[in-house]
């Protein structure tokens, strides 16, 4: 029954794997086209104030002329060009709202229909969203997009959920590696795919047409085509997992006949007091990891989003230069997973509280190399210091969000992990959701040093806490000592 269990989960932990491989590589193409997507729509419409982005940028720039004339900014004399640095962190910011709002739902709509169907529904929302950034021929149509991306986005959500599912205790933490894993492949390709297709140009300059072709539209191509093929292969390959262990023991006890059916342990029946599962300890734990990952995800969500819009503004980085310097932190990411991370992840109680805290600190440590990069002259190459900071940003990728996710599952009865894990995420995307805005103002106001330099601080000052704050590894419930 053991052997089976696990060969199973395997298999579907390698499923879900593939598919959220396919998925992030999808996601992951826009990253380095959107600084440059902005100016195109600029250019297209942002004078008309008729349109929406044109009143967006006059609201804006009458907002850096007051600045500018009580609190004058190096950064804002810039003009108009610094307006982009804003309204991107607007952007990223109403993607994770949305995100925030969608969680929970997600979470408890698993937990009640299915993780399957609750996947392939999220999969239809992101393949409408692809559709109309194809044709998003006005910045109406982009935000449209990118509004109906942010409540469809669920896969990475229910990934940790159904890893939880066919993994027990002991190998939870080399599940859910799997995920940070495809995280790290997902952003080393993805990026550079996007730069690649952004030289293929058949947009239209029709900013009238509604449905003319976006900016790098050609991406937009690529990109809806990964999701077809991840929704085909879902389809196809995914099974259902809510009751995993459940369906597999009644199997097992089906195919050895009744008097195995007699001797068999029987299972620990569902009930509605979940709650009582859980330890006062845990539920406390469980709390403070909400908040830390808020607090953590508010500012390297923040700090990490306007990094593109840092080297194209102080060092003018082509769509290949910002593809290649997030593909490092992809590599980097890729090969501390594949190698250091899975390692050490559940390997000892202190594995994932330590990988976490050895990643907010590599996290701070970058930002302050990007706050020192961020002195140099305008225009002038980059210096090592944002390499440096790209790593600190790597090692961070590969171990603080994955490893927390492990240690709430830990902490989680199998009766209502999506809805736990929803709550987790959704405290996540609180955090990146005013993470962007925050950073962009900081950032817009003060200069990207100033703003590099708070992060920096803050992530250090989180990182104290969470080793103060959180026991190394929560007791597991009583549900899921008996799967």
């Amino acid at each position: 029954m053991e052997y089976t269990v696990a060969a199973h989960g395997r298999r579907i932990s390698r499923i879900v794997f593939i598919g959220l491989l396919l998925d992030i590589l999808s996601f992951t193409i826009i990253l380095p086209l959107l600084p440059r997507s902005l100016e195109a729509y600029k250019e297209r419409e942002g004078a008309d104030a008729s349109t929406l982005l044109g009143t967006l940028l006059a609201h804006i720039a009458h907002l850096r002329a007051y600045v500018q004339a009580h609190s004058p900014s190096r950064f804002l004399q810039q003009g108009a060009r610094a307006d982009l640095v804003l309204l991107g962190g607007l952007l990223g910011s109403l993607y994770s709202l949305l995100q925030c709002v969608i969680a929970p739902v997600i979470g408890r709509a698993a937990d009640r229909f299915g993780r399957r169907r609750t996947l392939m529904y999220c999969m239809a929302g992101n393949i409408v969203w692809t559709v109309i950034w194809v044709f998003a021929g006005s910045f109406e149509s982009f935000l449209l997009a990118r509004v109906i991306a942010g409540l469809s986005e669920g896969n990475v959500q229910l990934s940790n959920t159904i890893i939880a599912d066919v993994t027990d205790p002991a190998t939870r933490s080399h599940g859910m590696a799997l995920v940070g894993i495809a995280f790290a492949v997902g952003f080393t390709l993805g990026p550079s795919i996007g730069a690649f297709f952004a030289r293929m140009s058949i947009e239209s300059t029709n900013s009238r047409n509604v449905f003319a072709f976006a900016p790098f539209a050609a991406a937009a191509v690529f990109s809806l085509a990964l999701l077809l093929a991840e929704s085909l292969y879902l389809f196809v390959k995914l099974p259902e997992t809510m009751h995993f262990r459940r369906s597999l023991a009644d199997s097992e006890t089906a195919d050895s006949g009744t008097e195995d059916t007699e001797t068999a342990e029987p299972l620990a029946e569902p009930t509605h007091a979940v709650d009582t599962l859980f330890t006062t300890e845990n539920n406390r734990t469980l709390r403070r990891l909400n908040i830390l990952h808020f607090a953590y995800l508010f500012f390297f969500s923040g700090m990490e989003y306007t990094l593109t819009f840092l080297t194209h503004d102080k060092f003018n980085f082509s769509n290949a230069q910002q593809g290649a310097l997030l593909g490092f932190i992809g590599v980097t990411s890729t090969v501390l997973q594949g190698g250091w991370v899975r390692r050490i992840k559940g390997k000892s109680a202190h594995g994932d509280k330590g990988l976490v805290a050895r990643g907010m600190a590599s996290c701070a440590i970058g930002l302050a190399c990007v706050a020192h990069c961020a002195k140099g002259v305008q225009g002038a190459g980059p210096a090592w210091t944002l390499w440096g900071g790209a790593l600190g940003f790597a090692v961070a990728s590969a171990t603080v969000v994955n490893c927390l996710n492990s240690m709430v599952s830990l902490a989680t009865a199998d009766l209502e992990t999506g809805r736990r894990l929803g709550d987790f995420r959704a405290a996540g995307q609180i955090g990146r959701a005013l993470g962007p805005v925050f950073a962009c103002s900081v950032y817009w106001l003060l200069g990207p040093s100033t703003c590099y330099a708070v992060g920096a601080a803050a992530v250090a000052a989180i990182s104290v806490a969470f080793v103060t704050l959180v026991p190394a590894r929560p007791a597991v419930s009583s549900a899921k000592k008996h799967s």
